[in-house]
């Protein structure tokens, strides 16, 4: 009778072990696929500004009076101090937000002095 007594216990205890493993696996196999979301998401988001920035710089070129506004879901901000311009485009999504500023001349070309994710 012992004999069949510690055979289940010893079943039922590596059944436990078995299913904790298992709901462990599976647990950190979901968090990275979150993490891997996020990180795809950030780097579109990236994207999105940077092509916005590259939108304002036109602008810029275009007219030396351009001020800034709102694209699609990107700000863009510009600073005009002394004829060097200081470009912030910052996406409107507050969970992927991403944020580019870029120092710049304008003559007869567009100078960057800076290109930086913030």
């Amino acid at each position: 009778m012992k004999t069949g007594f510690v055979a289940i216990s010893i079943v039922l205890i590596m059944s436990v072990v078995l299913v904790g493993i298992i709901l462990t696996t599976a647990l950190l196999g979901i968090g990275e696929a979150q993490t891997g979301l996020a990180h795809a998401n950030g780097e579109i988001e990236l994207n999105l500004v940077e092509g916005c920035m590259e939108q304002a710089l036109i602008k810029i070129w275009n007219s030396a009076s351009y001020s800034g506004e709102t694209l699609g879901s990107c700000i863009i901000t510009v600073n005009n101090v002394s004829g060097t311009y200081t470009v912030t485009v910052t996406s409107s999504n507050t969970a992927f937000r991403r944020t580019v500023q870029t120092t710049l001349t304008r003559t007869s070309q567009i100078n960057l002095l800076s290109w930086t994710e913030i």
